[in-house]
């Protein structure tokens, strides 16, 4: 049972609090924000969060949020956006996404990395289906030059009659349906070989001067082209499938003992570049600042404050938070009455 006194002390604090966050919100948030940075400026990153919690931390979203109804919902909702392309009305280029500068940039890093690139292909020559498809490919290359070599042959006088020789004495000989199939066999036996050649074809290829022209070329071609959606290549049942299977492969991967090494890593390495800094100087190497900050904590709040308002809740938590301490016996000890 609460004193007389102490019951108009909380209805005069709860009107008070109230007034302040439904009239003078903007003013409160920002006196908030920046008490907290004026904070921020005596306290270190170090003093305040540990990297093993952060890391905790990290990890519990990793493995709670991917399988999460709501990161399905997330999913299904963006591959149906990426399916239906831009809104009417609107028009996006890629372009506008990726400049040039960054397509240079990019490229050059990729063929820098020719080497590394190698050694990885060249290490798949220890794959037999490998060597088997990349037999299988060379094969149909041969074959086909040949096929057009003798469709060529035969178009000139003379020459095709002697091509047409050739080929039914060879087919007398080792039967004529088998002499693609001694093209194919001549080259499954050299599988390995055939795998290096054509890693040396691709690495080469990529270290051509000319690729680096051709890049950029072809992303001359299409950055000023409107921006679709998948329409054309999928149907939306697909664009839904394929999402659903990488948000699977994230569920899979996200609580791996790879993964998590991998955030404890960054995480430790993170905090202790920032361990002896003060919190302020990561909110600006954030890019951060207390205008911004205001800004996106006012509207929310805004709309949180009236929806409690209007459903008959702000004033009710408002009076409970406060009520303990005014009920409590070392007020009622104070007040005397």
């Amino acid at each position: 049972m609460t004193s007389p006194t102490a019951d108009r002390l909380l209805d005069a604090q709860v009107a008070w609090v109230l007034a302040r966050l439904e009239d003078d919100l903007p003013t409160l948030v920002a006196e908030e924000v920046a008490s907290l940075l004026a904070v921020g400026q005596r306290l270190t990153v170090g003093a305040l969060v540990d990297a093993d919690d952060v890391a905790a931390l990290i990890s519990d979203v990793l493995e709670r949020v991917p399988p999460s109804t709501a990161a399905s919902t997330f999913t299904a909702v963006l591959a149906e956006v990426l399916h239906a392309g831009p809104a009417d009305g609107e028009e996006h280029t890629l372009g506008d996404v990726v400049s040039r500068e960054h397509v240079e940039a990019l490229t050059d890093a990729a063929l820098a990395g020719t080497d590394t690139l190698k050694d990885a292909l060249d290490d798949l020559t220890r794959s037999p289906a490998v060597a088997a498809v990349a037999g299988r490919f060379m094969a149909r290359v041969v074959s086909e030059v040949v096929q057009t070599n003798r469709a060529m042959a035969e178009k000139l006088p003379g020459l095709g009659s002697l091509v047409s020789f050739g080929a039914g004495a060879a087919g007398k000989v080792i039967g004529a349906t088998q002499v693609d199939a001694l093209v194919g066999a001549a080259a499954g036996q050299g599988a390995g070989f055939a795998v290096r050649r054509l890693n040396a074809i691709v690495v080469d290829t990529l270290r051509d001067p000319g690729t680096r022209a051709a890049v950029l070329e072809v992303y001359g071609l299409y950055a000023d082209q409107p921006l679709t959606g998948l329409q054309r290549a999928m149907t939306l049942e697909q664009a839904q499938h394929l999402a659903g299977l990488v948000q699977d492969v994230v569920i899979d991967a996200a609580p791996s003992a790879p993964v998590q090494a991998l955030v404890r890593a960054v995480a430790e390495g993170f905090v202790a570049t920032y361990a002896d800094h003060p919190v302020s100087e990561l909110v600006a190497d954030l890019g951060v600042d207390a205008e911004a900050v205001t800004a996106h904590v006012t509207t929310p709040a805004a709309r949180a404050i009236t929806a409690a308002r209007e459903a008959g809740e702000l004033e009710p938590m408002v009076r409970s938070r406060l009520a303990p301490f005014w009920e409590s016996s070392e007020v009622a000890a104070l007040l005397g009455d």
